[in-house]
């Protein structure tokens, strides 16, 4: 599959918004908001929109070598590959050294943000040029935005401080022209505070009304189901990471 330059990755943006479900990854780099690369056949009868955080949506129905170049993606650049097609899925397992990970999909179906008070001794603070680039984690905006700059035009987060030191934070992990992705971590030594909550409570009103506030999280992952559920969303769809494994 060829990569398709990034001043063409407007094209695109039809396709990624005709991608059912998490479209708010394939949409923010159509869109410019985030980096990220664009494969597609010789054809572009197939596309594949890749976002900076790996995670890889697919427009399209692929031929068995066109299969067999993503299960090599997947193994040579890690590409984490979503579908919801069970099938296809299992032929990506058959392929061999790859994982599949069952990932829950919430919508947030309010017009306000939750009020969620940080408890005493904490408080808030929005991700800075010195956050951005403090922040260690799995779940870190780093991660998700090629630099501060890219972040700092078109990102959203907040994190509580304990004293000086990070303590919780939420941010948009994606952020398209009409949704955005949250993101959270607690630094081990924090958690079980509700700090979670509230940072997410508070990413959450920065995102209303403009765009609409999306949340994913890997099945296994009851922490982040039960934040997302206590924050107002509600689970509307699941789809299958493909991935190599950890």
């Amino acid at each position: 599959m060829k990569k398709i330059p990034a001043s063409e990755y407007s094209r695109f943006i039809n396709t990624a918004q005709h991608i059912p479900f998490c479209k708010v990854y394939p949409l923010s780099v159509a869109e410019g908001t985030q980096s990220g690369c664009i494969y597609a056949n010789e054809s572009e009868s197939l596309i594949l929109i890749r976002h900076r955080g790996n995670f890889t949506f697919m427009s399209g129905t692929p031929n068995e070598a066109e299969l067999r170049e993503i299960h090599e993606l997947i193994l040579s650049e890690k590409l984490k590959f979503l579908c919801q097609d069970n099938s296809l899925a299992e032929k990506l397992m058959q392929y061999g050294d790859v994982e599949l990970v069952p990932r829950d999909v919430y919508s947030y179906p309010h017009d306000k943000a939750p009020v969620i008070n940080i408890p005493d001794g904490y408080t808030m603070r929005r991700i800075d040029e010195e956050l951005f680039n403090k922040l260690t984690g799995i779940v870190i905006p780093s991660y998700y935005w090629k630099d501060y700059d890219e972040y700092r035009r078109n990102g959203i987060g907040i994190c509580i401080m304990h004293g000086s030191e990070p303590a919780s934070w939420a941010f948009s992990a994606a952020s398209s022209s009409s949704e955005c992705d949250i993101g959270i971590e607690t630094a081990e030594a924090y958690r079980k505070h509700g700090l979670a909550l509230a940072a997410a409570a508070a990413v959450i009103k920065e995102i209303l009304p403009e765009k609409r506030p999306a949340w994913t999280c890997q099945r296994t992952n009851l922490g982040s189901a039960r934040t997302a559920e206590k924050l107002g969303f509600v689970k509307c769809s699941d789809c299958i990471l493909i991935r190599k494994p950890l």
